[in-house]
C-alpha cells in the first residue's frame, strides 16, 4: 500500500457511528515524504469544514512555532489521532482512537519519519502510552515501532496556549520544544 491508497481507503470510513455527522475526513496535510510527522488529537469545526488539520486558531499558533525554528507546513506532515471531528469537539473516545489505530500505524510505516511530534495528551498517549503533557513536553523518547527507531517529542497543544490567555512564558517553553524538534530532524 502506498500513501495515496491509504488516504483513499479511509476517505469514506464509517467505523465510528458517532462521527458520521462530519463534513469530511481530515486525513492530513503537508509533505508526505517528510521525516517529521506531527500527530494531533482530532479535527475541530474549522478543520472539518476545510479538510486541513490545524487550520484554525491553534493552527496559526502551530505555524508561528514552526516559523520560529525555520520550518513550515511544507516541511512536515500533520495528521490527527482520529480523522473525524467528534460532536461538539468532545474528546475522542477510546473506541474511536482504536478504530483509527491501523491507519496511523500504516501511515508511520509508509512515512518512516525520524521524528514524531505528539501534540497534546491524546496523541502522546496513543504513541508512547504516557499523558501529563505539561510534565513531559519537550522530552525526547526513543520509540521502537515495527522495526523503526523513532524519536518522539510530546508538545503542548497550541490550544493550551490560547486557553492560558496567550501566556508569554508558555509560548517560550513551546518554542524551546520546537527547537528540539528542529535539531532532531537535521
Amino acid at each position: 500500500m502506498n500513501f495515496e491508497e491509504l488516504k483513499e481507503n479511509y476517505s469514506k470510513c464509517k467505523l465510528c457511528s458517532e462521527l458520521l455527522e462530519r463534513k469530511q475526513i481530515v486525513f492530513g496535510s503537508g509533505n508526505s515524504q517528510s521525516k517529521i510527522l506531527f500527530i494531533g488529537e482530532a479535527p475541530g469545526v474549522t478543520e472539518d469544514k476545510q479538510g486541513v488539520p490545524f487550520c484554525g486558531m491553534s493552527g496559526k499558533i502551530l505555524s508561528e512555532l514552526l516559523d520560529s525554528v525555520g520550518l513550515s507546513r511544507d516541511d512536515i506532515f500533520i495528521t490527527n489521532t482520529i480523522l473525524c471531528r467528534p460532536p461538539k469537539n468532545r474528546n475522542p473516545k477510546k473506541e474511536e482512537v482504536n478504530n483509527c489505530k491501523d491507519r496511523l500505524d500504516v501511515l508511520i510505516e509508509l512515512m518512516k519519519p525520524k521524528v514524531i511530534v505528539t501534540i497534546g495528551n491524546f496523541a502522546t498517549e496513543r504513541i508512547i502510552g504516557q499523558k501529563e503533557i505539561t510534565k513531559i513536553h519537550g522530552q525526547v523518547f526513543e520509540h521502537k515501532f515495527n522495526g523503526l527507531s523513532l524519536k518522539v517529542v510530546p508538545v503542548i497543544h497550541p490550544a493550551g496556549y490560547l486557553y492560558s490567555g496567550r501566556n508569554p512564558e508558555m509560548f517560550e517553553k513551546m518554542k524551546k520544544d520546537f527547537e528540539i524538534i528542529k535539531e532532531l530532524s537535521s
